[in-house]
């Protein structure tokens, strides 16, 4: 039976998508970005969070807007749940994945204006050489030409004696076991996947040697990565104005009146989120 790429796109994690149709994900950005503001949360309240109408809200919200600002040209945009971690803590977050790279900013500067954020994490796919390369864990490692890559990991799935929140807590222990502090962890029905941005060559050792220990396979993504924001709170919000109302002189869009809408604040009532991803990121909230 023959299946539309919509609807692989929904039925397929947005990396692992990228294994099997790397000439269509290289121009496709992913952005990270979080409704929480509180800090360093144990792994089990932020877990817990995934069921909170502030996770549910932001959830909708990013779908909504993704809708409407990423036009569906081969792959749809789509918003996946997420718990994110700060070193020894944790937060709910979100990744929306479909974008191409300017709409993708604009759509994660209004995440995190709307959550009060300091910082929104976009990864941009370089357009310029291969999209991807894809190695086993335990067979050497081979790196991208350029500094800047999205590494993905993907691992065996939830085992018959685990709970989903065991499974999860497991991945993040053996992340931090093995150095790592950034990415993103999305839980599936038989896979896990796990989301690294590095600046460089320095992380590649541990990230390989993650996967190995979890029996994992390799996928890395060339581009640059864009942390939009500031350490202050206030000033994160006017950077981020300014921006988004930029982009928004350019472009004849105004999806920045939305934000504090009682269609915006009333979204995800009813509409609880199909996936857990575990989001690993420096300075996420």
């Amino acid at each position: 039976m023959m299946i539309s790429t919509n609807k692989l796109c929904r039925r397929i994690a947005p990396a692992v998508l990228c294994f099997f149709l790397a000439g269509l994900c290289h121009a496709q950005a992913f952005v990270f970005a979080s409704p929480n503001t509180r800090t360093h949360l144990p792994d089990r309240v932020a877990l817990a969070s995934q069921d909170s109408f502030e996770q549910q809200n932001f959830l909708a919200v990013a779908q909504y807007l993704a809708d409407r600002i990423c036009p569906v040209l081969r792959v749809q945009a789509v918003a996946e749940a997420a718990t994110g971690l700060d070193g020894p803590g944790a937060e709910n977050s979100v990744m929306v994945f479909g974008c191409k790279s300017g709409q993708a900013e604009y759509l994660g500067e209004l995440l995190a204006r709307y959550g009060h954020q300091n910082w929104a994490l976009i990864f941009i796919p370089r357009k310029d050489g291969p999209a991807s390369k894809s190695t086993r864990a335990g067979k050497g490692i081979a790196s991208q030409d350029g500094p800047e890559r999205l590494f993905v990991i993907a691992l065996p799935g939830v085992g018959l004696d685990q709970t989903l929140e065991q499974a999860l807590t497991q991945t993040l222990e053996q992340m931090r076991k093995h150095g790592l502090t950034e990415g993103t962890v999305v839980a599936q029905e038989n896979r896990i996947l796990v989301y690294v941005w590095v600046k460089d060559s320095s992380m590649d050792g541990n990230i390989h040697a993650f996967a190995e220990a979890g029996h994992g396979e390799v996928q890395e993504i060339a581009g640059v990565g864009k942390l939009i924001g500031h350490q202050d709170r206030g000033q994160a919000q006017r950077i981020l104005d300014k921006d988004i109302s930029r982009y928004e002189r350019a472009h004849g869009v105004a999806f920045s009146g939305l934000l504090w809408s009682k269609k915006l604040r009333d979204m995800g009532l009813s509409h609880p989120a199909k996936n857990s991803v575990v989001s690993l990121r420096k300075s996420s909230n």
